[in-house]
């Protein structure tokens, strides 16, 4: 399985919303749809501009996973119903890491929240 790293500000992050003036941080995509997120930063605080762009990637189908996400993210991620799991990156980190995972699904964003109340 090949990787590919994908930093915000360039032509493919923002063809995936992972936009420069909005986030920091990076991803990887493997295989068609399947995205990793590490580190990611939101620019702007209390906006819900990482919550849409996760909702955004799980609508249009992609497998999402968020590394090592910290517990503001986790309860995002908790609403968006991911299964915390631990992983190895060869390379990346040298033991294994906390990975949240939810499968890509055609849902809106308001079908999430209803399911989870």
């Amino acid at each position: 399985m090949t990787s590919k790293r994908i930093e915000t500000g360039t032509p493919k992050g923002d063809a995936l919303g992972f936009i420069e003036h909005l986030f920091s941080g990076w991803l990887e995509l493997r295989e068609e749809n399947q995205l990793s997120l590490h580190y990611i930063i939101s620019r702007e605080k209390n906006e819900g501009n990482t919550q849409n762009l996760i909702q955004q990637w799980l609508a249009e189908g992609s497998d999402v996973s968020v590394v090592m996400p910290r517990p503001i993210m986790q309860h995002i991620l908790r609403t968006f119903r991911f299964e915390p799991s631990l992983e190895h990156f060869p390379g990346q980190y040298e033991d294994r890491v906390a990975v949240w995972h939810c499968s890509g699904q055609k849902h809106s964003q308001s079908s999430f929240l209803q399911e989870a109340v």
